[in-house]
């Protein structure tokens, strides 16, 4: 179990991509998503993962509500969607429902590298 991706300042208000480069790994499996950081107290905010951009591909995590992530210190952790073996690069977090005021938080991908070492 290892960082995946991760992207940092994640624009919670406005419905739009932002690329998460996963990190050297062939062959992968998410296990969790992970939201922390937030400027503001998330009310209506939601985000999910795809491995294509404009929510195609695999759902890694359907679209979520941030409602609990009141502060820059809460830490919220989501359970995949899918945890099917992915080879997709880069990874594709959305806002799929905006804020309505600034708002950024940082997004952690964790899961199983499936890939062989030589």
């Amino acid at each position: 179990l290892r960082l995946i991706a991760s992207a940092q300042s994640v624009d919670l208000n406005s419905v739009a991509d932002t690329v998460c480069n996963v990190i050297d790994s062939g062959r992968y499996s998410v296990q969790s998503v992970i939201v922390t950081n937030a400027s503001v107290n998330l009310t209506t905010g939601q985000l999910a993962v795809f491995t294509g951009a404009s929510a195609t591909g695999t759902a890694i995590l359907s679209a979520s509500a941030l409602t609990d992530c009141t502060t820059a210190s809460v830490v919220k952790i989501f359970t995949a969607s899918s945890t099917a073996a992915q080879t997709t690069t880069p990874l594709y977090v959305r806002c799929t429902t905006a804020q309505g005021a600034a708002a950024t938080a940082d997004v952690f991908i964790y899961g199983y590298d499936l890939t062989f070492l030589p």
